[in-house]
């Protein structure tokens, strides 16, 4: 019996190869279709029939309308069909062009409905549904079905409930799998209506099945589209938070409360927290419900003995902490809710709860003698680090016992340098007379008498630590993102070859806002920040370059030299992680990233800054800096993120400078950061949306130019320092003009500061101060002054306006300047005196001024 099957194959395949026309080869192809899904036809033979058979043919029956009169009209498909989801089994086959060049021809077939009872009508369906999901099976297959468009045919197919709908809602979440929101490129509309569909169904079935549901919508949801540019509201949006309102407020145990809690994260997330609010929904009832099952959640999972309890929940603890992520950043944030007061201390009293378990967990574990590295661990100091950045009264005393912990976990995962190791940088691209200063001295130039003790490290590293006491209020800062452009900077050609790498960088500019809780601003504020990042993710185009941040080849390897350097005073990697481990961590967790608005706030108040001093958080601070900066040099990854840490980091260490005078001289970790900027901050000012930053830049370094004004000298060349006041003379000088107007002329605020004037008034307040502290002990600074021209378009902007229309902590920051110039710089006072002394005397109305200005 096996002997005659097999010859009957031979003799099919004879057939199909010695075919002389059409007919006869699709006489040959109706016999092979027999047995091409019978057990004996293997897969060599399958490869022998396609062979025979060839592709352009199958092709032809797939396309072609011209059917004989007494055939079924699906005749041609339904064998080439039959025949190709029997080969297809194979991967090779499933591999080859026959079944990517059909794809569109697959997609008309299966959107067609069959009437019932076509059976034959059905049977051509599945087997169109054999070939996709051998289609499937490879990324190719894949690639091809998206570009056919494929998934916008599945949809229909979903939406309409035509034959196979199951199957193609399985193939759309197998395509949804490998390409996430790409998925959905140039078809969202396609996203939409089947979202809604299914957000239709969500809401109307009362079966088990709804969960099921939930978990699919949190599926799709975690992938949709990115049209960021669509301002209608999406039609799926109220049939699911309907149905969820449904659930929350139904008797659910907890395995059907587990999945509507991680759609409503889910929802948050792509809607934002609004969504669970009026008027998709009737009263505030489902967002106060979610917040406090979120709460009970992360309760009942970390406040259980067996911390590995945690890790089997995960996901519903990352869901969890998404979501109260998001309500407190809406509390902190948003506009007021209309909720009654016993609400509200409900909403606070869980949340108290929910964070003190969050704390109670990472103590537990900081206690273990092995540290347990997984995401479940980095999520939950991700979320602490949300609360910290909001929440400051509440469990202040649990989080301070925490510090020493969390400065341990965050040195542990600062990610590695990308630089290239400087030895390997062509010498020959090198300019003798642009070398950057090197940093060799700055050991030698702080003070041997250390201290501190940071955790951990292999050798003994301090600094000593004065208490100071905090001089004013806080102000807090808080960030909005705004895209911007990138245009060749005006050193692009100078660029060495392996400096091209650096062309395409997107700088997006991060505003923040600093208010201020005083009227009068000096140089004793405490700046308590909180930076929040937006907005979706940097796009870098073939076209884009940068201005200023790329360097020529001589910084690049100044930079690395000053890097390579830092790593080594720091030693802050753990021993008893291999390095795999620490790449691995390195790329999964920036857990600092996060933590940083909560430190900004720490290092306000006297206790936790004198803990995170104790904790060796300088050296950590320090070195996370330059690996920020150097990500934002090299190639602006996570730009908007990168943007944010830097600006934070700069009010960390303004806190410590204006609060703890006494340990910068004291702390190494303090001339690197006047080594950072001093030797980059002429890389970003030429960018006008990097602005806030740039501020916050020259601040930071007028602030320890002051502070160290007695050991700069001996790790910064004369020329870098001179450098570092031009570009602080021109920052300063470029504020402020006089506006004529009918009635007088006006001091107003130049373009392009007037944009971000609310987030960098303050750090322009501070600067005044310390370049005026600056003056006296650099004694090239009046004649940068004076060679800039700055001084007479300064007293000509001040003679116009009227002193009524000036506020006063401006009017006392260029007397404060004028006043300091004139009594260290003869030439300076006479240009004063030449240009409008007597003007300026009106303006002051201070007797100091005039005494000065008319000492001999």
């Amino acid at each position: 019996m096996e002997t005659e099957k097999n010859t009957d194959v031979s003799n099919y395949l004879k057939a199909l190869k010695e075919a002389n026309s059409d007919n006869e080869k699709f006489a040959a192809l109706l016999m092979v279709a027999k047995i091409t899904k019978s057990d004996k036809c293997d897969i060599e033979v399958k490869r022998q029939i396609l062979d025979a058979v060839g592709s352009k043919f199958i092709s032809r029956l797939l396309k072609t309308k011209n059917v004989p009169a007494d055939c079924p009209a699906n005749i041609y498909k339904s064998v080439a069909l039959s025949v190709l989801s029997a080969l297809c089994t194979d991967q090779q086959v499933a591999e080859s062009l026959v079944l990517r060049e059909n794809v569109a021809c697959f997609n008309n077939i299966v959107v067609t409905n069959p009437s019932e009872g076509d059976v034959d009508g059905e049977q051509l369906i599945d087997d169109t549904y054999d070939c996709f999901n051998s289609l499937s099976q490879s990324l190719t297959g894949l690639e091809t079905m998206l570009a056919a468009g494929t998934v916008a045919a599945f949809c229909d197919v979903v939406v309409t409930q035509t034959f196979g709908y199951e199957k193609a809602h399985d193939l759309i979440c197998c395509m949804v799998s490998c390409f996430g929101p790409d998925t959905w490129d140039g078809i969202e509309w396609s996203y939409h209506k089947y979202v809604n569909f299914l957000g239709k169904q969500f809401v109307e079935d009362e079966s088990i099945h709804k969960f099921e549901m939930c978990k699919t919508l949190v599926f799709l949801l975690s992938a949709a589209p990115n049209d960021k540019e669509e301002t209608v509201e999406p039609p799926w949006i109220r049939p699911i938070v309907h149905g969820l309102d449904n659930i929350m407020r139904s008797k659910i145990g907890s395995e059907q409360r587990e999945p509507a809690l991680k759609l409503a994260s889910m929802m948050v997330q792509v809607c934002g927290i609004y969504s669970l609010q009026p008027p998709y929904t009737p009263d505030f009832k489902l967002f106060l419900l979610t917040t406090h099952l979120s709460c009970v959640e992360v309760r009942m999972v970390l406040e259980d003995t067996d911390l590995t309890q945690a890790n089997t929940k995960g996901r519903l603890l990352s869901s969890c902490y998404t979501y109260l992520e998001n309500v407190i950043n809406h509390l902190s944030s948003g506009p007021p809710l209309d909720l009654e007061e016993r609400q509200v201390v409900q909403l606070h009293s869980a949340m108290v709860g929910a964070f003190g378990a969050v704390i109670h967990f990472l103590k537990r574990v900081a206690l273990t003698p092995e540290l347990q590295w997984n995401s479940i661990l980095l999520a939950t100091v991700r979320v602490l680090g949300a609360w910290m950045a909001e929440e400051t009264a509440a469990l202040r005393e649990e989080i301070y016992d925490l510090i020493p912990f969390l400065v341990q976990l965050s040195k542990m995962c600062i990610p590695p340098s990308n630089k290239p190791d400087c030895k390997d940088a062509s010498t020959e691209t090198v300019k003798s007379d642009l070398k950057l200063d090197s940093n060799e001295n700055i050991a030698d130039a702080t003070s041997s008498s250390n201290t501190e003790q940071p955790v951990k490290q292999d050798k003994s590293e301090s600094d000593t630590v004065k208490n100071g006491e905090r001089q004013s209020n806080g102000s807090e800062t808080e960030g909005k993102v705004v895209e911007m452009d990138c245009d060749s900077g005006p050193d692009s050609e100078k660029k060495s070859e392996r400096d091209q790498n650096l062309e395409d960088i997107t700088k997006p500019s991060i505003d923040v806002e600093m208010k201020s809780n005083g009227n009068t601003l000096d140089i004793n504020t405490v700046i308590d920040t909180h930076t929040e990042v937006e907005g979706e993710p940097d796009k870098t185009g073939p076209e884009t370059k940068s201005q200023g941040v790329s360097t020529d080849a001589e910084n690049e390897d100044g930079y690395t030299d000053a890097m390579q350097e830092r790593v080594r005073d720091a030693n802050l990697e753990k021993d008893i992680l291999t390095e795999e481990e620490l790449q691995e961590l390195h790329v999964k967790a920036d857990i600092l990233h996060y933590l940083l608005p909560g430190l900004c706030h720490l290092t306000a108040e006297e206790e936790p800054r004198k803990l995170l001093l104790e904790s060796g958080a300088l050296g950590v601070l320090d070195l996370y800096m330059w690996r920020a900066w150097e990500r934002l040099i090299t190639h602006g990854a996570r730009g908007r993120e990168t943007l944010s840490c830097l600006v934070i980091l700069c009010n960390i260490f303004l806190n410590l400078i204006i609060v703890e005078p006494a340990v910068v001289p004291e702390n190494k970790e303090f001339s690197h950061i006047l080594l950072l900027v001093v030797k980059g901050i002429h890389l970003i000012e030429h960018e006008d949306k990097l602005l806030v930053l740039w501020s916050h830049l020259i601040t930071l370094g007028l602030m320890l130019m002051r502070a160290l004004n007695k050991t700069a000298g001996d790790f910064l060349e004369p020329e870098s320092i001179k450098k570092f006041y031009q570009s602080s003379v021109r920052f300063l000088s470029g504020a402020y003009t006089a506006r004529h107007k009918k009635k007088g002329a006006v001091l107003d605020i130049v373009e392009p500061y007037k944009v971000v004037w609310e987030q960098i008034s303050q750090t322009w307040f501070l600067s005044m101060q310390a370049f005026a502290a600056c003056i006296p002990l650099y004694g090239e600074l009046p004649g940068l002054i004076l060679a800039s021209s700055w001084l007479p378009s300064m007293i000509k902007v001040i003679s116009d306006v009227k002193p009524n229309t000036v506020a006063e902590e401006t009017k006392s920051c260029f007397q404060l300047l004028l006043t300091t110039l004139a009594r260290e710089n003869k030439t300076a006072r006479a240009v004063i005196k030449d240009k409008g002394g007597d003007a300026l005397n009106r303006f002051f109305k201070s007797r100091e001024f005039n005494n000065t200005l008319n000492a001999s």
